[in-house]
């Protein structure tokens, strides 16, 4: 098993990464997203079985976030972009202990194809979990389980980033504790000498 991640950038790649999505995410099987998005195909041997992206950050972020950073909500926002959101790790098939080796991998490649893409350094990848999963994939790559959100109602979940007050007032809803999800976080460890060398 030679397992191996290659970023979506054709309409071919882009199509697979949305079927697979679509057809096998067990609990959010919706291929839209909002703000910045880099997805990644996984291979088995030139195989491919599965996907894996990131995208934006959250905001306005969990509290559980803040306090493990130890940001305040300004300096959040004015580190917003070296933030991103695993938003979706999806396979077709079950590998044994492939999920470990995909984590690691993205968190190499993360950071190089979001300065190319973006011009911005990645330093932290935030992930929610919910669906009944305990994130045990996340916990064997080493990521900190830091929380878990407040919940909100089903399909009321929106980016808020670019709203102003008003229209803030307009769509905040009240979480009610429904659809809990768990926050996991992990600091990418940077080589400021070999970050930016591509591979």
């Amino acid at each position: 098993m030679t397992l191996s991640l290659r970023v979506a950038n054709d309409k071919t790649s882009k199509d697979f990464i949305k079927e697979t999505i679509i057809k096998y995410h067990s609990y959010v099987p919706s291929n839209s997203s909002v703000g910045r998005r880099i997805d990644w195909i996984v291979f088995n041997d030139d195989i491919p079985v599965g996907m894996i992206g990131i995208g934006s950050s959250v905001y306005p972020p969990p509290k559980d976030i803040l306090t493990h950073t130890k940001l305040s909500m300004k300096e959040y926002k004015d580190n917003f972009n070296s933030f991103a959101s695993n938003w979706r790790f999806c396979m077709r098939e079950k590998i044994k202990n492939a999920g470990t080796q995909i984590l690691k991998e993205l968190r190499r490649q993360a950071p190089l194809q979001w300065k190319e893409k973006y011009n911005d350094d990645l330093k932290y990848l935030i992930t929610f979990v919910a669906g009944g999963n305990n994130g045990a994939v996340y916990k064997a790559d080493n990521w900190s389980m830091i929380g878990e959100t407040a919940g909100l109602p089903k399909h009321k979940s929106v980016s808020m980033k670019w709203d102003d007050k008003e229209s803030l007032k307009k769509k905040y809803v009240k979480p009610t504790g429904e659809n809990k999800k768990l926050i996991f976080f992990k600091r990418i460890e940077q080589n400021k000498n070999k970050i930016y060398q591509k591979t």
